[in-house]
């Protein structure tokens, strides 16, 4: 305990020295930034004020003249609202259903089609899919939590993106776009913030952008930096007589530089680095059983994260059209441990027990693709893509007598003699190191045909191929297994390979009936790749048999909608209705009591509406609203397989964390007061309906989320030269919801947002 106190002292240090050069950043851009100020480039800087996205992959293309469901944010909108990671997307569209489990782990959920086995929606910055390990207590769906700072804008696809996007987008994409390096004058940003959590401890945070055109009209630069500090309200009482509290203040730091080259008019060459760090030395979650904000668990949970992205995109102008090549490189390490001792206890060991979960994650994708600018009514884009991942997922049963394991990993506990043959001699009890491979190869091609002026018809396809193989490796067993007894030394138990392959599809038809309205009707299947039981080996030893392997998932998603401006353009709004029917679901799922495993089974049907719109008025008055409504239910029972497996489920049972309402809205008001002074007002409110944590009442740890309302509110200065002082009040009722739940025979775990917290925040462009 002693070394996390001498770590947080340290960043104390640390983030004072960033703070005071953010702020000497912002003292000094300020007279800069009153005489010239770079122009914000957002989403909506398009011609006649129509939001402008790529989410088509051929070029851009307005909002209301794509035939799918899609929200975007300007980069002015996400700074504005303090957008800062993907969690806070939901406060913008409630139809991004996002479970938040601390600083980085987090779920995503669109339109019901939610899962405990893999990510079922995808992630992109920029050209690169983003991606990170899962396992069992690794925590969300392996997006790593990524922080937005000088974002261009974000789109959220919603609906299958199989065709263009591949493996795991079957529910939808989001797509962060950060703002390229200008080319032609320096400038950049600088932000500090300061707030005060009830109850909590101070949270600070800085950013900062430096854009350097290295030379002029042909290569430039642009480096982004962040930082998060402090914010804890998470108290932890593992025994009587000791408190720890507030002890999930979060560290975080984090770089991105970005160079474009522009040798010739038609060739631009842009590359990408990025790192972040999270660490947080406490538990992010309190126990339903203590209330709010309490957490009695006998050890200290503590997570580290670091994620790192390398990727390099051409774009060649062939006049007739453009070839893209991307290349990306990933790799994520994570350690996130967990207080286990009432399981511990519950086999006949009498000691605080700490389960260590660490993945260490890496990827490589490569795509190319040729997307059309033909002279005519008949438009495509077609490409290839390979990707190879490969992952180390390590489980740690560690004894931690004060507070916090002496070791985190098998190899680390070996090399400290804590990891000795023999129950008794070790504070080692067991450990499981999984090895997964993937490589998976596409190709794709989705055409568009304007039959007649004003009606396009859209088709689309993907075919891909996957190579996983899983090696598991039983590092040590204490306490008697099921088959072999005491292990003592690492043993192969597991090794398994498979191939699995599935096409996707995407038919569309979009009418423009006016210059400012458009109709859709869409029809699209998604994907994510299958897999293998590696537990089979162990099965068929004691003499149980179950599938080796398990395949993708069958989902078709159908969908209407209309969208467009009203009122001379100052009211844009999109609705859409939709039905999804997902069948061959990937499923958790139990033999003879001891095997774990996974199958295709089950049947879910979606039905949902989804409305949002955006009215801006000359008097400085906007406003943006967004409702959803999503009913997801099991169409069939689960079968015998998964109920063994603890998963009870029955025809028409809801979905778990799937509320059926959530909505939210943004007021914003500016005037000026004189000069070069604008005063600005805006409030915010996002509301959050009740779901549950399970299909059924029936199942052992089923957990109820009530609905919530979070309420916020700002105001503050801004000048003509881009500096703005905003003060701000987030959670302002003081409310604890339930961003995310893990229910266990630990105890059932809520992470929830911070307590009511005010705070200042000062920013300038130059």
């Amino acid at each position: 305990m002693g070394q996390i106190l001498s770590r947080a002292r340290g960043r104390q240090r640390v983030f004072t020295l960033m703070a005071s050069a953010a702020l000497s950043a912002l003292l000094v851009a300020s007279p800069a930034a009153a005489q010239d100020t770079a122009p914000d480039t957002t989403a909506e800087a398009a011609d006649g004020g129509d939001i402008i996205v790529t989410g088509t992959r051929r070029g851009d293309a307005s909002v209301k003249d794509t035939a799918l469901a899609i929200t975007a944010f300007s980069g002015e909108t996400l700074e504005r609202s303090h957008v800062t990671s993907l969690s806070d997307i939901r406060a913008l569209d409630p139809s991004v259903n996002i479970q938040s489990y601390g600083a980085a782990q987090t779920k995503v959920v669109l339109r019901g089609i939610d899962s405990d086995v893999g990510a079922t929606s995808a992630l992109y910055l920029n050209e690169s899919a983003v991606l990170g390990g899962t396992g069992g207590n690794i925590l969300g769906d392996g997006k790593p939590g990524i922080r937005l700072h000088d974002i261009d804008h974000v789109e959220v696809l919603k609906g299958p993106q199989g065709t263009l996007f591949g493996t795991a987008s079957m529910s939808g994409t989001l797509r962060v776009l950060t703002r390229k390096p200008e080319l032609d004058q320096w400038g950049g940003s600088a932000e500090l913030g300061l707030s005060a959590v009830k109850g909590g401890n101070p949270f600070a945070e800085a950013s900062g952008t430096i854009n350097a055109p290295i030379v002029t009209d042909t290569l430039g630069v642009r480096v982004t930096g962040w930082l998060e500090s402090g914010g804890g309200f998470i108290d932890q009482r593992p025994r009587d007589g000791v408190m720890f509290k507030n002890g999930n203040d979060q560290f975080v730091r984090g770089v991105r530089g970005e160079m474009l080259w522009q040798p010739a008019p038609e060739l631009s060459v842009r590359a990408l680095a990025t790192h972040q760090a999270i660490d947080v030395d406490g538990s992010q979650a309190f126990q339903m059983a203590a209330g709010p904000y309490l957490n009695t668990s006998p050890t200290v949970e503590t997570y580290k994260d670091r994620y790192s992205l390398f990727a390099l995109t051409a774009e060649y102008d062939l006049g007739f059209g453009s070839i893209i090549a991307s290349g990306s490189y990933s790799k994520q390490d994570v350690r996130n441990t967990k207080d286990s001792t009432p399981t511990n206890i519950s086999f006949g060991v009498n000691a605080p027990l700490n389960f260590v979960a660490t993945i260490d994650f890496e990827d490589i994708n490569s795509e190319l693709r040729f997307s059309s600018a033909f002279d005519g009514p008949f438009q495509i884009v077609a490409g290839a893509y390979y990707e190879h991942t490969k992952s180390d997922y390590q489980t740690n049963a560690i004894q931690a007598p004060n507070f916090i394991p002496a070791c985190f990993t098998y190899d680390e506990c070996k090399a400290k003699g804590l990891a000795e043959p023999g129950r008794g001699k070790s504070i080692y009890e067991f450990g499981t190191l999984t090895e997964r491979t993937i490589d998976q190869y596409a190709l794709y091609a989705q055409a568009d045909w304007e039959v007649v002026p004003g009606l396009t018809a859209t088709v689309g396809g993907r075919y891909f191929r996957a190579e996983v193989r899983d090696l598991v490796t039983n590092l040590q067993t204490v306490f008697p297994d099921f088959v072999f007894g005491i292990v003592t030394t690492p043993s192969v138990t597991g090794d398994r390979e498979g191939v699995n392959k599935e096409p996707s599809y995407n038919f569309a038809l979009l009418w423009e009936a006016t210059p400012d309205i458009s109709l859709y009707g869409r029809a699209a299947s998604g994907f994510r790749i299958g897999g293998v039981n590696t537990a089979t080996s162990l099965a068929e030893q004691a003499g149980v048999v179950f599938p080796g392997t398990y395949d993708p998932d069958s989902l078709w998603s159908y969908e209407v909608g209309i969208k467009g401006y009203a009122f001379d353009r100052a009211l844009f709004f999109d609705l859409s209705g939709y039905r999804v029917d997902w069948t061959n679901q990937q499923l958790l799922a139990s033999a003879a009591g001891a095997f774990g495993y996974t199958i295709n089974a089950g049947k879910t049907v979606t039905k949902g509406v989804e409305f949002n719109t955006t009215l801006t008025l000359p008097q400085g008055f906007s406003f943006n609203g967004n409702v959803t409504y999503v009913d997801a239910k099991l169409a069939e029972d689960l079968p015998p397989e998964v109920v063994a497996a603890g998963t009870f489920g029955s025809d028409g049972d809801r979905v778990p964390l799937s509320p059926r309402w959530s909505a939210a809205a943004t007021a914003n008001y500016e005037t000026s007061l004189g000069g070069t002074l604008t005063g600005f007002v805006a409030g915010n409110i996002t509301y959050h309906g009740d779901s549950y944590s399970s299909f059924t009442r029936d199942t052992e740890f089923d957990t109820y989320l009530p609905d919530y309302t979070l309420i916020g509110a700002r105001f503050g200065l801004r000048t003509e030269g881009g500096v703005e002082f905003t003060i701000y009040g987030d959670n302002l009722t003081n409310e604890a919801p339930y961003l995310g739940v893990i229910p266990s025979q630990d105890g059932v775990r809520i992470f929830t947002a911070r307590p009511r917290t005010i705070g200042a925040r000062v920013r300038a462009r130059f």
